[in-house]
């Protein structure tokens, strides 16, 4: 059965419905019973049920090495210790994360395949106004962030879309169980191991229509329908390093280990400063010439056990017949190196990041702005596969054919840079006033509704006006610069004057 989708023409004032064929059975998607009144409701876990708790992996430096030497056949656990760590380790959490945040998902929809001479205005008009809701609906500055940690942390997102009249909402689908073997339309396509359900079946009706219909193929013929393909382009992957495909390996499982050891070094500072604190009180038992104990020693001993009882955990004691010596391990040079602080130096160096990003005391603005360029590449790179999966679910819509989605390389760190060339070449009279606006963070859509509420409704051009001044009045009408005072002017000035009054009286 097809999709009915309502299309609502603001300057038309009338609703369209255009039908058109999807890739799956869009009303058995709502076929969960009592569970949400619309499909933009996704529902993750069934609390009522029987509940699957996560599974985190703690590996050792020595695993994580073993890992490395064969990253094919070590995929999952790699990713399982990028998991963990990203839950564990603030710096790698933080690294993550600044990462993500170096692209401010500005997009811009421009024509595509378009000839200009013989289009018809109205009709791109609607197929625009048609492609601009989509993109609205799939909510990318919410959604695609996901996409980018997901990518940057395991290196592949898989995802599927519901898709409704008003929203499409992207989930995630589990990585231990897809695979990419095909790619069409440069995204790779996702192959998704159905055995998943054989001990996961209560989440089977969480998923689209099209899992539940493939499922029974594969108990149908366990073998050979294991691995399906799902159909594109509502299922996708996103791959950080799209240069190997065959396997998946996190981006930055180079600093796993530099990250162990940040760890054991604050371990054994912890473990330095403890013994520090310690204090140990001895009780010398002296002897005489004789070879007699000077006190007797049962009595000695009951002292010991009267000061040992109101002794602190961090003092100890000891009754001993001979002198005790300290021995210190204390290094020998007065400069003291802080080991925890060049490890963390060293895990950000070999991140390839640096180290002037995260609170370092040697700042250099020319450097940091270089450094953050190089950074905005890596992620912009994952942006440009986004921008090949949201172009391909666009044109497989008829009204999507003849526009193309453009991420722009904007980030909070550049916005102001890109926002000024865009406008400098607006002024110019080319036509880059959308792409100003989208690296201000104001998409098209909003550009639009915007300029209609302001101007056509509210009327604010009207309502605000600024106040009269030499800058907002011409000249014909008097004004011009305030004239100064006498004490205020200068030598030259006071001559221009006094010549100018001349001049008047010699007119009159």
């Amino acid at each position: 059965m097809s999709l009915a989708r309502k299309i609502v023409d603001a300057s038309e004032d009338k609703t369209e419905v255009y039908k058109e064929p999807l890739s799956f059975d869009a009303d058995g998607l709502i076929r969960i019973p009592q569970r949400f009144a619309a499909l933009n409701r996704l529902i993750m876990r069934d609390l009522n049920g029987r509940l699957r708790s996560p599974t985190f992996y703690k590996y050792t430096k020595d695993q994580i090495s073993q890992y490395l030497s064969n990253p094919y056949r070590y995929q999952k656990n790699l990713r399982n210790a990028a998991i963990y760590l990203y839950a564990a380790s603030s710096h790698f959490r933080r690294l993550i994360q600044y990462f993500v945040a170096l692209s401010d998902l500005a997009y811009v929809v421009s024509p595509y395949r378009i000839d200009t001479s013989t289009a018809k205005q109205s009709m791109l008009r609607k197929q625009y106004k048609r492609t601009l809701n989509m993109l609205s609906a799939m909510d990318i500055k919410n959604q695609f962030p996901k996409i980018l940690t997901v990518c940057l942390r395991e290196d592949v997102f898989f995802g599927t879309m519901w898709v409704t009249n008003d929203n499409i909402t992207i989930q995630q689908l589990p990585s231990d169980f897809c695979e990419i073997a095909v790619v069409e339309g440069n995204v790779p396509n996702v192959s998704f191991n159905f055995s998943y359900f054989d001990t996961n079946h209560q989440y089977l009706e969480m998923y689209p229509k099209e899992f539940q219909d493939k499922y029974e193929l594969y108990k149908s013929d366990m073998t050979k329908m294991k691995w399906q393909e799902l159909d594109a382009p509502n299922s996708f992957a996103v791959k950080c390093n799209n240069d190997i495909l065959d396997y998946a390996i996190p981006p930055f499982v180079g600093i796993f280990r530099e990250i162990y050891d940040l760890e054991d070094y604050r371990s054994l500072k912890m473990t330095k400063t403890e013994l520090e604190n310690y204090a140990l009180l001895v009780m010398k038992l002296g002897i005489n010439k004789e070879g007699e104990w000077e006190m007797d020693f049962d009595k000695a001993r009951d002292f010991y056990s009267n000061l040992a009882d109101v002794l602190p955990e961090e003092v100890g004691a000891v009754l001993s017949p001979m002198p005790i010596d300290k021995i210190g391990f204390e290094k020998s040079n007065t400069r003291d190196t802080d080991t925890i602080a060049e490890a963390e130096q060293n895990l950000f160096t070999a991140a390839g990041v640096s180290t002037l990003l995260f609170n370092n005391d040697k700042a250099s603005s020319n450097a940091l702005l270089l450094s953050i360029k190089a950074d905005q590449a890596l992620t912009y790179g994952i942006v440009k596969s986004i921008e090949e999966v949201v172009n391909r679910f666009i044109h497989s819509y008829p009204y999507g054919k003849n526009f193309r989605v453009t991420f722009l390389d904007c980030s909070p760190y550049n916005r102001k840079e890109m926002g000024e060339q865009y406008l400098k070449a607006a002024q110019y009279g080319f036509p880059t006033l959308s792409y100003f606006c989208a690296s201000q963070g104001l998409s098209q859509a909003d550009m639009d509704g915007m300029d209609f509420l302001e101007n056509e409704i509210l009327k604010l051009k009207d309502r605000f006006r600024p106040l009269l001044s030499s800058a907002t009045v011409s000249s014909a009408d008097g004004a011009g610069r305030p004239t100064k005072d006498d004490g205020d002017l200068s030598d030259s000035g006071e001559s221009s004057r006094e010549h100018d009054d001349g001049d008047d009286s010699q007119l009159e």
